[in-house]
This record gives structure tokens, C-alpha cells and sequence, in this order.
């Protein structure tokens, strides 16, 4: 464990306050530490970034509704394989239904979120639900969003770099949250490659989309054929009843 995941750790109680509450109690919290011995874990906790409101509004949910996470979670796993099986050219119809799964677990903690903010939810629910996608296929903001310490949201990425699917938002003011560390920009360059998947797994879904679609056309040309040969055959049917009936006369 890192300084930085024990920071958050120590801190999580902090993560259940709400934003404005925040800064407070981490300095109060990162003066405890440091008076206790531990001034590395202190300059830790005190570089703690604010939730944003949407983090905010997601932790709330997590804490109090652990056991949709935990559902979250493992239909995102089942996605990412149902995603992998679809790409290499199967499995289309296992794809649809964990993508709905997924969308629905992701629906229900959503509007849970969303009653947190009351009358200010509606301009935040799009990031809600791209924050808890995101959360379902990365395994880091997997585990933020368990242990509902989540300090910043997901949102719609540049189409920079690998990623293309999602790029993180940094949380609120705060003593020293304008640093980004080398070791940061190591953990978001190791994360690429999971949030890639939520691309991947859009192309599969449209792919498995365009299958479908082939597939029904071949069912209407077959039909079409099948029709055209039952036409022949009666044609031809007919045809020797007239023979038949111009030989006798």
C-alpha cells in the first residue's frame, strides 16, 4: 500500500462529509496525524483532493447502498468478457445482455446519487453515470467507489491517447491538489489499457449491432428466394396444365 492509498484510507470518514465539510476535517485530521509521530501520512492526508459534488454524491451512494456496488462491479467484469468474446467474434447476444445488466445496476445506484443532490441532481446525472461506467471497467476507481472515497468524477474524454473513452476530472480546491506527481501520471498511463475497454466495448456493441442486422437481411433474402421457387414451381405447374388441356383439344 502506498502513502497515498493509506492517506485515503485513514481519511475515509472525511469522504462521508459533505464537500464544504471537507478541507476542515482533513487538516484537522492531517494535525492529528502528524502530532501522533507520523508526519509523512500527515503531508499525505493534507494534499487530499475535495470530492467534487458529483464524487461526492456517488461515495454517499456507495456507503449506503455497498451491496449494488458490489453488483456494479461484478456485472462490469462480466461485460469486460462478454466484450472480449464479442470482439473476436461470438457471444454477441451474452454482450447485449451484460451491457443491459450493467446498465441497470448503474441506473439504480445512479438515481440513489441523485437523490443526495435533490433539486441540483439533474445537471449532474450524465457524469453520475459516466462516473459509475467508468468506475464498473477500472479496477483503481473500482475500488474508490467501494470504499466511497472517490474525490473526483469521469466524463467524456478528449479522443487523446489510447484512453478515448474517459478522462478523470480532478476534485475540488484545495493545499496542494494543482501537483501532479510522476507517480500519478504512472498510475493513469497504467490505467489506459481498462478504460480502452470502454471503447472497445462500444465497438462491440455496434458491431454486434451490424450482425444482427446482416443476419435479418439474409433471413428476408431467404425468404424472398423461397418465395421466388414456390412461384416457379406453380408457373411451371401451370404451364403443363395447359399443355395437357391443348393436347386433348
Amino acid at each position: 500500500m502506498t502513502i497515498e492509498d493509506e492517506a485515503r484510507v485513514r481519511a475515509k470518514e472525511l469522504y462521508g462529509l459533505a464537500p464544504e465539510g471537507f478541507i476542515e476535517g482533513r487538516d484537522a485530521l492531517a494535525v492529528q496525524i502528524a502530532d501522533e509521530g507520523g508526519p509523512e501520512l500527515a503531508a499525505a492526508i493534507k494534499k487530499l483532493r475535495k470530492p467534487s459534488v458529483v464524487a461526492w454524491a456517488v461515495n454517499t451512494a456507495s456507503r449506503e447502498r455497498p451491496a449494488d456496488v458490489a453488483a456494479l462491479l461484478r456485472a462490469g467484469d462480466d461485460l469486460r468478457q462478454a466484450q472480449v468474446a464479442a470482439i473476436s467474434g461470438k457471444g454477441a447476444d451474452d454482450l447485449r445482455t451484460a451491457t443491459q445488466a450493467r446498465r441497470t445496476k448503474v441506473a439504480l445506484l445512479a438515481e440513489v446519487a441523485l437523490e443526495t443532490l435533490g433539486a441540483r441532481g439533474g445537471a449532474h446525472r450524465d457524469a453520475i453515470v459516466l462516473t459509475l461506467e467508468a468506475a464498473s471497467v477500472d479496477p483503481e476507481l473500482g475500488g474508490r467507489l467501494r470504499d466511497g472515497t472517490l474525490d473526483r468524477e469521469a466524463m467524456p474524454g478528449s479522443g487523446l491517447g489510447p484512453a478515448g473513452g474517459f478522462q478523470l476530472l480532478q476534485g475540488g480546491d484545495g493545499a496542494g491538489e494543482d501537483d501532479v506527481t510522476t507517480e500519478e501520471a504512472r498510475k493513469r498511463e497504467a490505467k489506459e489499457a481498462e478504460r480502452a475497454a470502454v471503447v472497445a466495448e462500444r465497438e462491440a456493441e455496434r458491431a454486434a449491432r451490424r450482425a444482427e442486422q446482416l443476419r435479418a437481411r439474409a433471413r428476408d433474402a431467404s425468404a424472398s428466394a423461397e418465395a421466388a421457387e414456390a412461384e416457379a414451381r406453380r408457373l411451371a405447374d401451370e404451364a403443363k396444365t395447359l399443355r395437357r388441356r391443348a393436347a386433348r383439344t
